[in-house]
């Protein structure tokens, strides 16, 4: 369901140039140096939908020009760090995005109820992902009305300007600091006031905002965007209480996995107004203090692999299942769901729905049977790449 995005704007590729001809010379152990560096890049750089670092190297005369960009500021300095080794003389071109020179203000929230993000920076292209209000994203570049954005999960693509608002480090370190409340109802409304039901925004579960105060049962919350309104106290949580103390339990994970029963499929999906396989894990997973990797294929690499994993017997709730056909080296998993117990797994696929592996079960699925590729357990594991826990996140504290 989530194939690898083909992003180009998100593209992860190191290539060596040599520029033949008028005050050009072949550089030595041109072969040693692309290996090396494509090598370092990879590191930091694993899959072209989490990070850039695009580096081309020419040699002018005598000197090395190293040129390109990067989001990873450890892989540039690897890469110059490895060519400075071997006594070359170098030129640095390689730019860190977001370049502050041209990118002001390089932090935005997301400040609509659910901001669709997009292959490319047009509402025609591909909703390749989404973040819901008060999501911090990394500003990367801008396009005639478009962010190229990075999410805390590290996923980057295109979203409207309309849907963030942008600030400079040091706003944005303030409201790191700020009192806020994360929203944990399926769904909501922002209302004026407590006894005003004029709607100021609608908003979805995970949702982050800055708290103004408590009034009559409500709280008084502000908007990224500057826009102020309240919500019913009881279905919010002060964000660093609820980060601090949520981790995910089994029972807690099942209860938010059925919380989202019957919610339709949306490609790209990863809010509660439509979500698509690996969409609906990863929600399931934040609301429970965790953030995952976004893709089914990104996924599969997290957590502990469960090797006799056809074995009902060795999975427990909340194992992550993976489906697909294999057609080459490695695992390419095409779906994603979630193991509830007693043979039955809840995944989206259509709606969400539960099916089960035992054949003799009334919603047994002989197709997710035959296509049963990989478990990965999240429950219980360090946190570490692709799985860390909010509290632990940076971009939220």
């Amino acid at each position: 369901m989530r194939n690898q995005v083909k992003a180009s704007a998100a593209l992860f590729s190191v290539i060596l140039v040599i520029l033949t001809g008028f005050g050009c010379k072949e550089p030595p152990n041109r072969h040693l140096y692309t290996a090396e560096v494509d090598s370092i890049a990879h590191k930091w750089v694993p899959d072209k939908r989490e990070g850039i670092c695009i580096v081309t190297l020419y040699l002018n005369i005598d000197e090395v020009v190293a040129k390109g960009r990067t989001t990873i500021p450890e892989a540039k300095n690897e890469i110059i760090a490895f060519l400075r080794s071997k006594k070359v003389k170098l030129s640095d071109s390689i730019a860190l995005i977001p370049d502050t020179t041209i990118v002001k203000e390089p932090w935005g929230l997301i400040d609509v109820s659910v901001g669709n993000i997009r292959l490319n920076p047009d509402h025609d292209m591909e909703m390749t992902s989404q973040a819901v209000m008060g999501t911090p994203v990394k500003i990367l570049a801008e396009d005639n009305g478009w962010y190229h954005i990075q999410t805390p999960d590290s996923y980057i693509g295109w979203i409207d300007g309309d849907a963030v608002t942008t600030m400079k480090t040091a706003f944005y370190s303030e409201w790191k600091r700020s009192a806020r409340i994360i929203f944990l109802g399926k769904t909501g409304d922002i209302i004026v006031a407590p006894d005003n039901k004029e709607v100021v925004s609608d908003i979805v579960a995970g949702a982050i905002l800055k708290t103004l105060g408590r009034e009559k049962g409500f709280v008084h919350v502000l908007l990224p965007d500057g826009r102020s309104g309240y919500l019913p106290e009881k279905e919010c949580r002060e964000f660093r209480e609820w980060a601090a103390e949520t981790r995910p339990e089994a029972d807690k994970i099942l209860k938010s996995a059925k919380s989202l029963m019957g919610t339709p499929y949306l490609w790209g999906g990863t809010s509660v107004k439509g979500l698509d396989c690996s969409g609906f894990v990863k929600t399931v997973y934040f609301l429970n203090g965790i953030i995952l990797s976004r893709d089914a294929s990104l996924q599969v690499r997290r957590g502990m692999e469960l090797s006799d994993h056809r074995n009902i017997n060795n999975l427990k709730q909340g194992d992550l299942l993976f489906f697909g056909w294999n057609k080459g080296p490695g695992l390419r998993p095409t779906h994603v769901g979630m193991y509830i117990g007693n043979t039955e797994f809840i995944h989206e696929s259509g709606m969400v729905k539960i099916n089960s592996l035992d054949s003799t079960r009334k919603n047994f699925s002989r197709f997710r049977r035959d296509s049963f590729l990989a478990a990965r357990r999240i429950i219980g594991i360090d946190a570490g790449q692709g799985m860390q826990r909010v509290a632990l996140h940076p971009w939220y504290f």
